[in-house]
């Protein structure tokens, strides 16, 4: 709201006598943000290459949630004012809330060629590099973030999901030990806990871990589901079942709940039935096509033609 409150500033600075202009202060005082949208759309028919007018649009749209939209604008901004840090600044948070993560990368590159050293900026391109799948670089970025700002906890939080991409299970425990003391109640954190401790293959610690998050939501699926693959790889699978049904009942949706059930069924003979959850993690996740290849516990569905099928 400060942003938005700065552009109309701006504009009285450059003189932009733009008609509504006490009007839509108004209106983004009251947070009646869609009609002050549509009472500025009525001033850019006037002032339709004005890079002030636009990018207040864009700063609506943008806390409006209407990422696509204001992606759009912020780019014709650009067009106008190349070297807008600002803008350059969102147009990248946008296109990393819709995804688009190769343009998002860009828009940060630019915009950190114009400022180099802002922290959350240098944060959230090494997350953008981390779901490209580019840890090592990601991981140069959030430490050069992490030396101008040590403690803030979103950056550290990036820091260990790359430590974890890049196989350092236990320094990134390290520092979600150090986030949790400072936020106990932050689920995300202990589940993130808990994945580590799996891929260490300390399956009790896992589980150990991932009871403290169901402690905070007994229905959280991520919780369940994790808690039931440290279950299946110590034997329980009969308590691992119990977790996963209650994952799918709270969330159908999530891939790693069917994937999960797909291996208890595999490990009682329940071919065609473990197929059917195969099929729905895959139908959910494409990624899973590749997983289930190495899977050690679908050695027994590998020569099924159902099987060879939802894996091509």
């Amino acid at each position: 709201m400060v942003n938005l409150l700065q552009k109309i500033k701006d504009s009285i600075v450059e003189e932009l006598q733009f008609d509504s202009r006490d009007e839509v202060e108004k209106l983004i005082k009251k947070d009646r943000l869609p009609e002050a949208l549509i009472v500025l759309n009525r001033d850019l028919r006037i002032y339709p290459k004005n890079a002030l007018l636009l990018s207040l649009k864009a700063d609506i749209l943008f806390d409006l949630e209407r990422f696509v939209e204001a992606s759009i604008v912020y780019e014709k901004v650009l067009k106008i004012k190349p070297n807008s840090k600002e803008d350059l600044a969102n147009l990248g948070n946008c296109l990393h809330d819709i995804e688009d993560y190769k343009n998002s990368l860009k828009a940060y590159e630019k915009y950190l060629k114009l400022e180099p050293d802002d922290a959350e900026i240098l944060a959230s391109k090494a997350e953008v590099l981390s779901h490209l799948k580019q840890p090592n670089d990601a991981l140069k970025d959030i430490e050069e973030s992490l030396k101008i700002n040590p403690n803030d906890p979103v950056s550290l939080y990036t820091y260990s999901g790359i430590l974890s991409d890049l196989k350092k299970y236990v320094k990134s425990n390290e520092i979600l030990d150090k986030l949790i003391k400072e936020d106990p109640e932050d689920i995300d954190l202990w589940i993130n806990k808990s994945d580590n401790f799996i891929e260490l293959k300390k399956f009790r610690e896992s589980i150990d871990v991932v009871d403290k998050a169901l402690e905070i939501n007994s229905n959280d699926e991520m919780a369940l589901t994790n808690k039931a693959s440290a279950l299946i790889e110590i034997g329980n699978l009969d308590d691992a079942m119990e977790c996963i049904q209650q994952a799918i009942e709270v969330d159908s949706t999530f891939d790693d709940s069917w994937y999960q059930k797909a291996r208890i069924l595999a490990k009682h003979d329940k071919i065609e039935d473990s197929l059917d959850a195969l099929l729905v993690a895959v139908s959910l996740n494409k990624d899973n096509k590749e997983r289930i290849k190495s899977e050690k516990d679908f050695k027994n569905l590998q020569n099924s033609e159902r099987f060879k099928k939802i894996a091509s």
